[in-house]
């Protein structure tokens, strides 16, 4: 193989590595995205969550203390 021949190649390689590059950023960005989404989902129930327990245990804690 002469020197030419193995510059070509080399440069066909490189092509070839920085599209799946690209690709491969691409999957790996939609799949962040998606987990970005997920937590933000999660965060609110989280909250909801905590803000419905706390509200339950302030009207117990009313109920309580106009039972006595």
């Amino acid at each position: 193989m002469d020197n030419e021949s193995q510059y070509w190649e080399a440069i066909n390689r490189i092509s070839t590595h920085e599209a799946m590059c690209e690709e491969r950023s691409k999957t790996i960005f939609n799949r962040l995205d998606n987990i970005d989404n997920s937590l933000a989902g999660i965060g609110k129930s989280v909250f909801v969550l905590g803000m419905t327990i706390i509200t339950g245990m302030a009207g117990l804690i009313v109920t309580l203390l106009l039972s006595n």
